[in-house]
């Protein structure tokens, strides 16, 4: 059993859909009601996420595994990236891994989407800041813009703090180079992915991946609008090994 987390728009479908052509028991966001519903609250507390895991969670994992009959069981898995502790705690013998896109292009995808730092929005599309975060008092005079990269930096900062440097997977990188592919992920759960089947997958667009865009790419962004991108994400997108 391992665990894919990240951010949302990043990619996870696609990777979610080379697992399971693998003949893994791979699942993209299944339990996505419940998971985004109780996001805010278990990110702020890690014991109520264990005793979510063990009233609910496990048992969802246990019989869709079972129903499946494979020998692996894996969830590419954005919305319960702040489950990681839990995860660890509960099953320390289940690979985590962390699953990143260059913030650019996750900020350009979200902006997209108006359920997130909308008049409106609660809950998961609307996190903000804890006491702490170096962003925290500056929240209520911050753009949109810069809550959306916000939300990313802060995505992957939380999962890196709980997922090995060698764990780190780049959307970029492993549709590009099938040896990265295999060495830094499929090597340390020792499963196998054709690199015939790795090709047919990455040379065809996800279908959760985005059709058209509503908000332009970074060549196109107003100088401020890069400035703000640089100093809310710029260390991240750096330990990441993403150049801006």
């Amino acid at each position: 059993m391992f665990f894919v987390l990240g951010s949302g728009r990043s990619g996870t479908q696609l990777l979610s859909s080379l697992f399971e052509r693998a003949g893994v028991a791979a699942y993209h966001e299944p339990n996505f009601h419940e998971d985004v519903v109780t996001m805010d609250a278990f990110r702020r507390n890690t014991e109520k996420c264990k005793d979510y895991w063990k009233r609910f969670r496990a048992r969802e994992v246990a019989r869709r595994w079972q129903e499946s009959g494979a020998e692996y069981y894996c969830e590419v898995n954005g919305t319960i990236r702040y489950h990681a502790p839990a995860i660890r705690a509960l099953f320390p013998h289940s690979p985590l891994f962390l699953f990143a896109r260059d913030g650019r292009g996750v900020v350009r995808s979200i902006m997209g989407w108006k359920h997130f730092y909308g008049p409106s929005s609660r809950g998961a599309y609307a996190l903000s800041p804890l006491p702490g975060d170096p962003f925290h008092d500056r929240w209520k005079h911050m753009s949109r813009f810069e809550k959306v990269c916000w939300l990313w930096r802060e995505s992957n900062e939380f999962v890196m703090a709980h997922v090995p440097a060698e764990r780190w997977l780049r959307l970029e990188s492993i549709v590009r180079d099938y040896d990265q592919f295999r060495e830094r992920c499929l090597d340390a759960i020792g499963l196998d992915v054709p690199e015939t089947v790795w090709e047919e997958v990455v040379s065809r667009k996800s279908r959760n991946a985005s059709k058209t865009y509503a908000f332009p790419a970074w060549e196109e962004w107003p100088r401020e609008q890069k400035r703000a991108f640089v100093e809310i994400c710029g260390e991240t997108m750096e330990k990441l090994g993403y150049r801006i």
